[in-house]
Parts: structure tokens; C-alpha cells; sequence
């Protein structure tokens, strides 16, 4: 059974989406069109999981998984479509 934690909104979560998205600004460089902060930590003074949803727009999907290597290297679990 999986445990769903939610915490009183915490200021640093902008912080911390702003930390992320500048490192997959670097790793998609040109393919990147937008990061966007999703979910119900983006909204100021929401309870929500302390976890940070983000949604990247890329130019061309198809190129994504040519930027694993450097995905993991950052932390980061690569799952393809993960449908």
C-alpha cells in the first residue's frame, strides 16, 4: 500500500522547480520550448505532496530519449512513455 504524505505549502517548492527547470534548461538546451510548474504544489498556500511536478514542452518528442545519459546523471529515473 502506498502512503500519501501531503504538507502545508512550503515556499521553497518554487525554488526548487526554478533549480530543476534551469537544469533541464541546459540538458535540452534548444529543444526546450517551456517548463511549467503543474500540480498542487505550484499553487501558493496549498496543501499538497512535497513532491515537484513539472511538465516540459519540447520541440520534438521523438529527440527525448536521445537525453537519458544526462537525465540520470542529474538524478533523474528515465521511463520513455512510461504509459
Amino acid at each position: 500500500m502506498r502512503k500519501l504524505v501531503v504538507s502545508l505549502y512550503d515556499k521553497q517548492w518554487l525554488q526548487l522547480f526554478m533549480e530543476e527547470a534551469e537544469k533541464l534548461n541546459f540538458i535540452f538546451r534548444n529543444e526546450i520550448i517551456g517548463i511549467y510548474h503543474i500540480g498542487s504544489n505550484s499553487v501558493p498556500g496549498l496543501k499538497a505532496k512535497p513532491i515537484i511536478d513539472m511538465m516540459p514542452v519540447v520541440k520534438d518528442i521523438n529527440l527525448v530519449d536521445t537525453f537519458n545519459l544526462e537525465m540520470r546523471k542529474i538524478g533523474n529515473a528515465t521511463k520513455g512513455e512510461n504509459v
